[in-house]
């Protein structure tokens, strides 16, 4: 499998390919009312509104969690998937060829952002589990839903 390769604050984060619909320059989102800090609005990409997560706070980054200004993301990355999600990266990566038994098992239960570790020239890199997003964003808040 290919595995885009990416940072945000200071850890090295990886996605498979296939879950990536497109990586677009830095866009600036709109705010959303009585959002967690982990999401910084929703932004247009490709005639789609998608939900912009700060990765760098949702994995538990002091330095983007506090209140203290980090630098302006330099990429999204936005994920295929009913939830509409885009991701705010600092630095795009390599892409890189694994198989499966190349990365280990993520064995702690209280990461449920990382599906597994590859180490990688020297570098330990993250393999986000990309169902785990939303519900981490959202931190136990009421989702609204639409009724039909």
């Amino acid at each position: 499998r290919t595995l885009q390769l990416f940072r945000a604050g200071p850890l090295q984060f990886g996605i498979f390919a296939e879950e990536i619909a497109t990586i677009v320059g830095w866009r600036e989102p709109t705010p959303l009312p009585h959002a967690p800090k982990s999401v910084l609005g929703v932004v247009s990409i490709q005639g789609r509104m998608l939900t912009v997560l700060d990765l760098a706070t949702l994995s538990g980054d002091e330095a983007a969690s506090s209140d203290a200004r980090r630098d302006i993301p330099g990429h999204l990355i936005g994920l295929r998937g009913d939830e509409q999600l885009a991701l705010a990266v600092d630095d795009l990566g390599e892409t890189v060829q694994l198989a499966e038994a190349e990365f280990d098992a993520k064995l702690e239960t209280n990461r449920t952002l990382i599906l597994g570790v590859l180490h990688h020239e020297n570098a330990e890199i993250n393999i986000l589990n990309l169902k785990e997003l939303f519900p981490a964003a959202i931190q136990g808040r009421e989702r609204r839903r639409r009724r039909f």
